[in-house]
């Protein structure tokens, strides 16, 4: 069985409307922000292209850089879909969210502990190395825990907190490149000397 008819059957098993991050899926396999109701005067994106380049921006029309960032602006609608064209929407939204959920659910994925995927990096990310856990346990919560809806599973050893039956968890299997960088700089930060005052 593929990744495409594993979701085919998961969606005919659970009824809708699923929850999938700030992603409310609705009958007709349509998609909204969870905080709207695909009743309300919504506006119709036309493709996934311009979804996603409405969807760069948040709430306060800032960047979003963190896919899985809060704060996802509201008032449109998306669909009707069919299950494949739903897939690839939500993949397209939170990048990987349902193939590390189904990879993680079926014990095909693992999470990758940070020290494995700092021992990869080269270049700029090298740094990483000489941080102890305090830092990377700041990181994680001013990062992970502070700007993104995706559940940690690659820091701190928990297991995946299943929500309610009518959702779909974001999981984070191994640290994002955007949390690299952010690390990198408070690593950096924490390296400069200070100057006396």
């Amino acid at each position: 069985m593929n990744i495409l008819e594993y979701w085919q059957g998961w969606l005919a098993e659970n009824p809708l409307p699923i929850q999938v991050g700030e992603l409310q899926l609705w009958e007709g396999y349509w998609i909204c922000h969870k905080k709207d109701v695909l009743t309300d005067p919504l506006v119709p994106i036309p493709s996934l292209l311009d979804l996603k380049l409405k969807l760069r921006m948040d709430s306060k029309g800032l960047f979003r850089p963190l896919k899985g960032k809060p704060g996802m602006v509201r008032g449109w609608k998306f669909g009707p879909l069919d299950a494949e064209s739903l897939f690839y929407a939500l993949e397209g939204i939170y990048p990987l969210a349902l193939t590390h959920w189904i990879g993680y659910k079926e014990k095909i994925l693992l999470p990758v502990d940070f020290k494995s995927t700092i021992q990869r990096q080269v270049g700029m990310y090298q740094i990483l190395k000489k941080g102890d856990e305090t830092l990377i346990d700041q990181a994680t919560k001013e990062i992970c825990l502070g700007q993104c809806l995706r559940q940690n599973l690659w820091w701190s050893n928990q297991p995946l907190i299943e929500t309610k039956p009518s959702s779909i968890p974001l999981v984070c299997l191994e640290a994002c490149p955007f949390f690299l960088e952010q690390a990198r700089k408070l690593l950096l930060k924490k390296r400069q000397p200070r100057c006396p005052a």
